[in-house]
């Protein structure tokens, strides 16, 4: 069922030349309606914690700046590295052999906590353009511009730091410089049109063609059946009322997307549209959720599937009561899996021969430098371009806990780049002569270290040697196939009891051989998965004297994978051990409830969205909404998260309690 053949140029040129046409048999009943708003978006910190993954973040783990722990010294093994290389090293600059001296018995991390007030402060505005052509062909343009101010304390950068430690907020190498195609930004702000399309309907048939978000879910926090789309996550992470069902992050691409109602009671529904990876935070912005000494590479990983097209067919009816979908979709995922990549750092070449092979960039040298064993010495060029002298990872503890909150195993970690990288499988053959290799280590079998233990002294006299590092990872986007079904059923009761008007959803999709990130490896974790959801949604008056309060319970089970998209296999571990696997009974389980009750006369309107990991993780969110009058509104409502350690889904996002205020005017 894969596409190959089709090409993002032709739907995009289809779509013109039908537009074409259809301008073309346009009569003179043309019809415009304008309308739109403009909004100030402000979120302001009430957590006790800033955001772990930014430069020199405090929050990383406890203790996790100033003097850290260097577990080689003192170790025979790593001593006897450290004698040997810097003799090697002298020796391959013409220079003297070095007296003797030991490993250094710590590790000094600045602390930069910048101590955030603000998560964001945005001014969004939006414009949209109903056309009406005629009576078979109408259109919409949302013309979107957003800009976010600087709400991040700075701090110095020395001028060899490419940016000087500005915070890019919406850049990023997909198509040119920014995440989609109908897109304009910078560093601080984007212009796009998230729809721009085209209608046509002619008695049982539709057609819409052009820029657009397909949804196909409607659940207030899990998407099981919502497959078309991937997600940006550039502006308010994922992190706007729940209620809003992810419409402003939904990413648009162009595509052409056809139904045909076979007769009252059942419809088929088919899309053919251009792949659009999911966006996350800009590395370094406030909402960031990838470590910022690493740098994601997607003008290699996107490349190699920017031509592609995704596929899906959509079979909906009634049986009586019982309402039935099925699905097929034929993708590339658009969450990535990510891959090391080689740090082509020539500049350690000299010392180290083969070592821009490997991933790891050094971003400012330590204990050669400073017995003049390394070329240039000082600080080298930042890894992502701001992260700044002795903010890369530091140590094993900066290792252990930094690949822990991003769903990595730091053990099975070394063991894949040992694999693949050769020189860091040299580096581990070698390192401990004459101690020879760790105890348990089985190179044969791909097996260098087999506990935190050993990861911690290995990891930590390679960075006693070279300092404090950084390094790339490569997207790739797998091609998968969705198989999914659905059902649901009203039922009706006496009314006004709870059971009447009772929306019951149940909806199941199947991916064989879905693949997931493997700890950076090249092979990624490959299993079939399956997701289930459940949900229960009712409207229901408590009084005549208050409109209808809108309630929803939802339940969603991943075989696989938890909320996020990490695989289990890969979560739990810490500073001091490997993963634990996920939850124990199997597969990943969340529960949510929502309500939403309005006001008489609907000036106000209060919300309620509640989830829970059953990992040990949870978010809250409260709100209220205003609505003085037909043109202003404004919205406040909190977000406080917390989760029991890193086998919990919501882990690497947990510092975000908030409270989020949105004044909006209306035109």
């Amino acid at each position: 069922m894969k596409i190959k053949k089709i090409k993002p140029a032709q739907i995009v040129g289809s779509t013109l030349a039908i537009s074409l046409l259809a301008l073309a048999n346009i009569s003179h009943a043309f019809n415009l309606k304008v309308a739109g708003f403009i909004r100030q978006e402000m979120s302001y910190s009430i957590g006790s914690k800033d955001n772990p993954w930014q430069r020199g973040s405090p929050d990383i783990y406890k203790g996790g700046v100033g003097v850290l722990e260097n577990t080689a010294s003192g170790h025979p093994g790593a001593e006897a590295v450290w004698d040997g290389l810097r003799a090697q090293t002298a020796a391959a600059q013409g220079l003297p052999a070095p007296a003797n001296t030991d490993l250094p018995t710590s590790f000094s991390k600045p602390n930069l906590d910048k101590s955030n007030d603000w998560n964001l402060m945005a001014t969004r505005a939006e414009i949209d353009f109903h056309m009406n052509f005629n009576d078979n062909w109408s259109g919409f343009v949302k013309v979107r511009g957003y800009y976010l101010s600087d709400v991040q304390n700075t701090y110095t950068v020395p001028s060899s730091f490419e940016d000087g430690g500005d915070d890019n907020n919406f850049k990023v190498d997909l198509h040119g410089k920014c995440a989609s195609v109908l897109e304009v930004c910078d560093d601080n702000f984007m212009i796009d049109l998230p729809s721009a399309y085209l209608d046509y309907q002619n008695g049982p048939f539709w057609m819409r063609i052009g820029n657009q978000q397909i949804a196909w879910g409607e659940s207030i926090f899990f998407r099981v059946m919502d497959v078309p789309n991937g997600l940006d996550l550039r502006r308010h992470s994922f992190l706007d009322t729940a209620t809003e069902e992810y419409a402003d992050e939904r990413i648009s691409s162009p595509a052409i997307r056809v139904s045909y109602n076979l007769n009252n009671d059942w419809e088929i529904e088919a899309y053919a549209q251009m792949f659009q990876p999911t966006v996350h935070p800009r590395v370094g912005s406030s909402y960031a959720f990838i470590n910022s000494p690493y740098v994601i590479r997607n003008d290699i990983g996107f490349d190699k599937v920017d031509d592609q097209i995704n596929v899906g067919v959509r079979l909906k009816g009634q049986i009586g009561d019982l309402g039935l979908t099925f699905i097929a979709v034929s993708r590339h995922n658009p969450d990535p899996i990510f891959k090391w990549g080689a740090s082509n750092q020539t500049s350690m070449d000299t010392v180290f021969p083969g070592f821009s092979t490997q991933p790891f960039k050094v971003n400012s040298l330590t204990a050669l430098e400073s017995l003049g064993l390394l070329p240039g010495g000082g600080d080298f060029p930042a890894v992502g371009g701001k992260e700044g002298p002795r903010n890369g990872t530091t140590n094993s503890s900066d290792w252990m806990m930094g690949a822990a909150l991003s769903g990595l195993d730091g053990i099975e970690t070394l063991n894949v780049l040992a694999n693949e990288f050769p020189f860091v499988g040299g580096f581990f053959q070698q390192a401990f002569i004459p101690a020879g290799l760790m105890p348990n280590a089985d190179p044969a079998n791909g097996i260098y270290v087999t506990n935190a233990e050993e990861a911690k002294l290995n990891i930590d006299t390679f960075l006693s040697l070279i300092g404090d590092v950084g390094a790339d990872f490569i997207p790739t986007y797998a091609s998968e196939n969705i198989f999914g079904f659905g059902m649901n059923y009203i039922f009706f009761a006496e009314p006004d009891s709870f059971l009447d008007q009772l929306i019951v959803r149940f909806e199941m999709t199947y991916t064989p051989d879905r693949k997931w990130t493997n700890n950076g490896s090249r092979k990624p974790i490959t299993e079939d998965e399956w997701i289930t959801g459940f949900a229960l949604e009712k409207y229901h008056r408590f009084s005549s004297k208050f409109p209808a309060t809108f309630f929803s319970f939802q339940w969603m089970h991943k075989s696989e994978s938890d909320f996020v998209g990490h695989h289990l296999s890969t979560l739990g571990g810490d500073l001091n051990k490997g993963p634990s696997g996920g939850e124990s009974h199997g597969g990943w389980d969340a529960v949510a409830f929502a309500f939403q009750q309005p006001s008489p006369g609907l000036k106000w309107r209060y919300d309620f969205s509640f989830l829970y990991d059953f990992n040990g993780s949870w978010l809250l969110q409260p709100g209220v909404r205003y609505k003085p009058s037909g043109n202003w509104t404004i919205e406040t409502f909190a977000t406080w998260m917390d989760s029991q350690d890193t086998g919990s889904a919501l882990t690497p996002i947990d510092w975000t309690d908030e409270v989020t205020v949105r004044l909006t005017y209306q035109f």
